[in-house]
């Protein structure tokens, strides 16, 4: 990991992986807090290394030190849970691949977010409405060459691809709390910013055009990212992650027509799970339901367990009156994530739908119980469902009612 003042975080990031890692490799860049002696008692070895406005730089620096067979990236602010411990043990078993997709869990109580998934989550006394999350390469073999590349958003997934290392994904959670103050994250993001438009200016590549158009997106001044993501197309045509961005940015305003067309064109470079949901969802919108269907199928098989894919199938499958198989599907879906707020939801207007009230209760309390953000018009349906089945106590619901 690489810090800088983190005192406020660290120590519970390393007290989350001290029982897996077997060294813990610090590049300090400046703390002028208890960071390095907070690190110390952790027998970290801590690198001092001098800022040079590229956090790829540092990054880069701490695999120089690491001398174990696999290299895990977390950030101070950053923690791993029980489950992401064990599943990890298990997975550097595998002979196939050589790096793996965690799950990065921002979490937030800004709903406005794009990509925001309403399900809340408690930590240190502190209750956040849901989180935004993103894919990223954060467990990968050591001694392979790979390097990170960006000067904000430092990835490997470049190098590793360059080196033909096969990437797997995973539904490891990596939880962040660092973006919960929205000050803090408006000054971090407009000094990420500068950072890139003075990297575009000195190396105009698409790399850095793709970058600052990122960060434009994140400082929601969408029109300089989407110049930012078509001059990085401009001088690649094959940059599928700055169509897919350009995608993310007209579902966003609701133009679902321009969003289809880029996200189809993002795929036809290179497919992958999150494009073909979001087409799906695309398509859903404007009511295309095969076409809705038939991407977001492509999701699943790409990715079978990201659940938000089943809730998304479940809708489709509602509309469509397939009841039966919207079932099924938003079952999976909870299975894959307890939590599930809109998969309760989903699941209990089918259950309305199809007549089964008791079910439909059930499932609703339960999408209000896991925080979902339509609470008011759930619990007047509650209250109009309860009405129906206290005047109509022959009918069948198969649990015990409460209150």
């Amino acid at each position: 990991m690489i810090t800088k003042n983190e005192e406020k975080y660290i120590e519970q990031c390393l007290n989350s992986v001290k029982d897996l890692v077997d060294e813990i490799i610090i590049v300090d860049t400046g703390s002028t807090d208890k960071t390095r002696e907070i690190a110390a008692k952790f027998n970290a070895k801590i690198v001092d290394f001098k800022w040079a406005d590229d956090f790829s730089a540092a990054r880069n620096e701490s695999l120089k030190h690491a001398t174990k067979d696999w290299i895990l990236v977390l950030d101070a602010d950053e923690t791993l849970d029980e489950e992401a411990l064990k599943t990890i043990k298990d997975i550097i078993k595998n002979k196939e691949h050589y790096a793996f997709l965690f799950l990065q869990k921002n979490y937030t109580n800004d709903s406005s977010i794009a990509g925001f998934v309403n399900e809340e989550h408690k930590h240190k006394n502190k209750i956040y409405m849901g989180w935004y999350g993103s894919l990223i390469c954060r467990l990968f073999r050591n001694k392979q060459g790979y390097s990170f590349s960006g000067t904000v958003h430092e990835l490997a997934e470049p190098s590793i691809d360059s080196k033909k290392g096969k990437i797997a994904v995973t539904n490891i959670p990596v939880h962040h709390y660092g973006n919960t103050d929205s000050e803090t994250v408006k000054k971090k993001r407009q000094f990420y910013l500068e950072l890139c438009k003075k990297k575009s200016k000195e190396n105009p590549s698409d790399a850095s055009y793709f970058e600052l158009g990122v960060l434009y997106k994140e400082n929601n001044d969408f029109e300089n990212a989407v110049k930012s993501f078509k001059k990085a197309i401009g001088l690649n045509s094959k940059h599928n992650m700055a169509l897919y961005e350009l995608g993310v940015i007209h579902e966003q305003k609701k133009d679902y027509d321009e969003a289809i067309k880029n996200y189809t064109e993002s795929l036809r470079i290179k497919e992958n799970a999150e494009a073909f949901q979001a087409l799906g969802v695309c398509y859903l919108k404007n009511g295309m339901l095969k076409e809705a269907y038939r991407n977001l199928t492509k999701a699943m098989i790409i990715n079978p367990n990201k659940y938000t894919i089943y809730n998304n199938l479940g809708a489709v499958l509602e509309k469509n009156g397939s009841y039966e198989t919207a079932i099924q599907m938003l079952e999976i879906g909870i299975k894959l994530n307890p939590k599930n707020a809109i998969g309760y939801y989903n699941l209990g207007i089918v259950f309305d739908k199809k007549g089964e009230f008791g079910k439909a209760l059930e499932n609703y309390e339960k999408a209000v119980e896991s925080g979902h953000n339509k609470k008011e018009e759930i619990n007047k349906r509650i209250h109009q469902i309860k009405v129906i089945l206290a005047q109509n106590p022959n009918i069948k619901y198969g649990f015990k009612m409460g209150g």
